[in-house]
């Protein structure tokens, strides 16, 4: 028998099955008519049992489709119409014991030095405490649309890239495993 962990989504308790695989996207600005979800990179979810965003995800409409697939919850950008999924600046989630930081510019938030470097900022603890009540296990931060992972002592950080707007031309998305209070993360590229 599998174990369950509690995930906050929209303010509610929801019960997924450890190991937790969740799926974090960013920079996707999904608007009608200009840029939609590109050919197979729905299906690269597929088996997530959560998603997270970080911002700029454009429409409504984008987290609809997504929330097709899992539960969605995260942050906003500067391209996001007001929805409850995504109605804050900064979010923490606590999966299996692992404490997971969202934010959409981590330099602004005080957190890393330049955007995809992820070199900590002299005020990280105090804008860590600030955004998400003490010290986190995980950054997931977004707003180059370039993917990138780093690892400081214990803190893994992750900006997921775009799916549909890469810098690179690679879509990218990250995919976090969690499992007994470990978390896994990488970048995936479609």
């Amino acid at each position: 028998m599998s174990e369950e962990t509690a995930v906050a989504v929209r303010g509610e308790a929801t019960l997924i099955a450890a190991p937790t695989s969740v799926a974090v996207l960013a920079d996707c600005h999904i608007h009608a008519g200009q840029v939609a979800w590109r050919k197979g990179s729905l299906d690269a979810l597929e088996g997530v049992d959560l998603i997270v965003t970080l911002g700029d995800m454009g429409e409504a409409s984008g987290l609809d489709a997504l929330e097709e697939i899992a539960p969605v919850t995260g942050v906003r950008g500067a391209d996001d119409e007001p929805d409850p999924r995504t109605d804050q600046p900064a979010r923490r989630l606590e999966i299996d014991g692992v404490v997971i930081g969202c934010v959409f510019d981590a330099v602004r938030a005080g957190l890393v030095t330049r955007d995809g470097d992820f070199a900590l900022a002299g005020g990280f603890a105090e804008a860590e405490r600030r955004l998400f009540g003490g010290p986190i296990d995980v950054l997931l931060c977004a707003g180059s649309h370039r993917a990138a992972e780093a690892r400081h002592g214990g803190l893994l950080l992750i900006d997921p890239g775009s799916l549909t707007l890469p810098a690179d031309e690679t879509p990218t998305f990250a995919r976090l495993t969690i499992e007994a209070g470990r978390c896994d993360g990488r970048v995936i590229r479609v």
